[in-house]
């Protein structure tokens, strides 16, 4: 049975973990793991010689330097890294990785798959990607589900036929629905969130992608043809890849594809993509991760709840603040830094000088300096929320109260 061909996509910038993933160095690239980044990580997990083949491995030219770190640090060798001019979505950088591929291998089976998404168990992850692979004889398209932990809208969502086997064929796809939906389809046992893991067979795609949308694959192949090759870097024409339109593989191809099948992936899978996602697996006894942070940071207790630090550097800090139901914030404000808050979980009632108005789960706003604001848990569970800092100076006496449930008021 043939290897599979791992295609690593790694020219996202991973914005929703900002200020710790930057266009600089996005998430896939920061070393949480000791001295591993989640690119290492993904290295490795795919450097199995008698189920992978070396992989091709789409990024930037901004990012060239720390993929190939990320190399020597793993002693992994890529079979090619295609440098895009500018960050496309999903589709172009696919299909042009399969597409060069082909010229080599018309025969060639391949997995895609995102470079800072996090596995903790790799033999499991591998269970599916064999199975996959042995499943290849029948044309289609195999993705890798998630049994939802919660409901979100961060994730797509895969709904499949109700059956009682290790592959199952795939109904229909819910792009990133709302929460309320979200909640009622979670409660279904056969919807899963989509891992935006992809195997097929590359020559079954060029078929399938030709009748989908030919435009679109003749596009691309021309910037493929009029592209450069420099030892192992591909190049594409900037001008005509420029040119292209910004379009994910879901939408293009997934979504309008009839013959899916899916594989549930029970490996400890989570594509760290907000600070929930984040801090929960900080606070994992059993995780490896070891966000930048100087120092150890214990739990400050407070009246209304507490905080922990998740990270601190010379320009920003990552709280997670814990509201205990009925409590509230002082009303407050600060002279030296801005503040985000993101819901993770609950309902916030916030006050912005003369605004009042409520936060869901998955909703944030900005906190500008010397802007009256407070928090408020008026719900029955506990509210937690991640407040990203921004500014010059962070210390607890930048806390200037107007107005306290708990007598902490200060008079400036």
């Amino acid at each position: 049975m043939k290897k599979l061909r791992p295609i690593l996509l790694a020219g996202g910038v991973g914005s929703r973990l900002w200020p710790l993933s930057t266009e600089d160095r996005p998430k896939q690239f920061i070393p949480i793991f000791k001295e591993f980044s989640l690119f290492d990580l993904t290295l490795q997990r795919l450097n199995k010689g008698q189920l992978f083949k070396k992989p091709l491995i789409v990024t930037s030219e901004r990012y060239l330097e720390q993929v190939n770190e990320s190399l020597l640090r793993t002693g992994v060798e890529a079979e090619r890294i295609i440098l895009e001019p500018e960050a496309k979505n999903t589709f172009p950088a696919i299909t042009m990785a399969i597409i060069l591929a082909l010229q080599k291998d018309k025969s060639e089976n391949f997995i895609v798959t995102p470079s800072d998404h996090y596995i903790s168990i790799n033999k499991n992850f591998h269970d599916c990607c064999l199975l996959a692979r042995n499943n290849l004889d029948k044309d289609g398209l195999v993705l890798m589900g998630i049994a939802p932990q919660h409901p979100s809208k961060d994730y797509g969502y895969i709904s499949t036929n109700l059956q009682d086997t290790k592959i199952k064929s795939v109904q229909n796809f819910i792009e990133k629905p709302d929460l309320e939906k979200s909640k009622k389809l979670i409660k279904n046992p056969n919807v899963y969130w989509n891992a935006g893991i992809f195997i097929f067979n590359g020559s079954w795609y060029i078929s399938n992608l030709n009748k989908i949308n030919s435009q679109a694959l003749r596009e691309i192949s021309k910037v493929v043809k009029e592209g450069t090759t420099k030892s192992n870097f591909f190049y594409p024409n900037s001008n005509l890849f420029n040119k292209l339109r910004k379009l994910s593989f879901d939408k293009v191809f997934v979504e309008k594809n009839k013959s899916s099948f899916m594989i549930e992936l029970n490996a400890g899978w989570s594509d760290l993509g907000s600070w929930s996602s984040l801090s929960a697996l900080q606070r994992d006894p059993s995780s490896p991760m070891t966000l930048y942070s100087e120092g150890s940071y214990d739990r400050a207790e407070k009246p209304w709840g507490y905080f922990e630090t998740l990270m601190e550097t010379n320009t920003s800090k990552v709280k997670l603040l814990y509201i205990l139901p009925g409590e509230r914030l002082s009303l407050q404000k600060h002279k030296h830094r801005n503040e985000t808050w993101y819901v993770v979980y609950g309902t916030a009632k916030v006050t912005k000088d003369k605004e009042r108005f409520t936060m869901e789960t998955g909703d944030s706003v900005i906190i500008e300096k010397n802007q009256l604001h407070r928090l408020e848990n008026s719900g029955d569970i506990p509210l937690q929320i991640i407040e990203v800092q921004t500014g010059s100076y962070f210390g607890e006496d930048d806390i200037i109260r107007l107005e306290d449930n708990y007598g902490r008021v200060d008079f400036h």
